[in-house]
Formats: structure tokens, C-alpha cells, sequence
């Protein structure tokens, strides 16, 4: 049985993940921002000691802070690429474990977003950092990966639409199932 600990549980797409994966074969640990706010500086603490206590097979992160230009830096920025830090030099230091890590990325790592720079700006260092980090891994049992999905459909998305004051109805973002269908067929569990 696989262990999976998803990071961000609460937000939509964690939620339709949790939903969609086999329990029989994969016993899941929720981590949302009530166990640790990556934006508090004991966090790094709190996520070494719950991946040494769990040791999870699979770790899938999908924070994301997406907002308007009007958005807090610290928070657009930390959210979105701090948590994937922390795991990278937990697994430097424990280098010795086996795990599947994949971050939950975005299309706009490689396509300039004019309403939402920071929230596009985040997400190309997160892939940045995976991609690099791959090379420290190398001859390790730790695979780490980022899923670059298109844009879906959510609640904080309406939100920031609703802001910009951008039609919903000519919003071509995918449905939230199809998305997550997609995350768990290259995840492959």
C-alpha cells in the first residue's frame, strides 16, 4: 500500500484528487494550511518532522495562489514555490529514501500572464526548481516531477475572474475532474 501525502488538501483540486484515488491501494495523509502555514517560518520544522514521521511513497503538492496583480507578493510567492523548497532539501539530506514527488504546476510557467505577473512569475521558478533539482536526485530513488496543467475551472479562479472583471462565459478553462483525470493518469496511481 502506498502512502500518499497530498499537500494543500483543501483546496479544490486536492479534494477531487483525494476523491478519485483507489483507497484499497493508497492510504492518504492531508496536509492543508491548519497543520502548517508555509507562510510561518516554523513550517520547514513541521514538514521535516511530519515526512520522517509519515514517509510517504507519493507526495502530491497542489498549492497554488493564483491572484490579481493587487495580490500580496509574500504570499503569491511563498505559497506557490516555498513548500516544494522544503521538500528538496529534506530529500538532499535524506537522500537515501524512495519517493515519487510531483508539484502541481501551471501553463502559465512559460506564457506571460499580464493580470496575474506574480502568480505566473511563481510558477516558472516552481518548474525552474523541479527541473534543476532533477540533476541533484540522479542516481537516487527520489523522483521529483511538476505537472504543468492547463487552467481549470475553481472557485478562487471565479474569484480572480470576477476581479478582473473578465467574462466567466468566455473563460476557456478546464473542468476540475478532467484536470485531476489527467494528474492521476501521469501519476499513475
Amino acid at each position: 500500500m502506498n502512502k500518499v501525502l497530498i499537500i494543500g488538501s483543501n483546496s479544490e483540486l486536492a479534494k477531487s484528487i483525494i476523491k478519485k484515488i483507489n483507497k484499497k491501494k493508497n492510504k492518504i495523509y492531508k496536509l492543508n494550511k491548519k497543520n502548517i502555514n508555509f507562510l510561518y517560518s516554523n513550517s520547514k520544522k513541521k514538514l521535516f518532522f511530519l515526512l520522517k514521521k509519515i514517509n510517504p511513497d507519493i507526495i502530491i503538492n497542489c498549492i497554488g495562489y493564483f491572484d490579481t496583480n493587487q495580490g500580496d507578493f509574500n504570499n503569491i510567492i511563498k505559497s506557490n514555490i516555498y513548500p516544494t523548497w522544503i521538500l528538496i532539501q529534506y530529500y538532499l539530506i535524506n537522500n537515501n529514501l524512495k519517493v515519487k514527488i510531483f508539484s502541481i504546476g501551471s501553463s502559465s510557467y512559460n506564457k506571460p500572464r499580464k493580470n496575474y505577473i506574480l502568480y505566473a512569475a511563481s510558477k516558472t521558478a516552481l518548474n525552474n526548481m523541479i527541473v534543476s533539482s532533477k540533476e541533484l536526485f540522479l542516481g537516487t530513488n527520489i523522483k521529483i516531477n511538476i505537472i504543468n496543467s492547463p487552467a481549470f475551472k475553481s472557485k478562487l479562479r471565479t474569484r480572480v475572474l470576477k476581479l478582473l472583471k473578465i467574462n466567466k462565459k468566455k473563460d476557456k478553462a478546464m473542468s476540475i475532474k478532467k484536470i485531476t483525470n489527467q494528474i492521476l493518469n501521469t501519476i499513475k496511481i
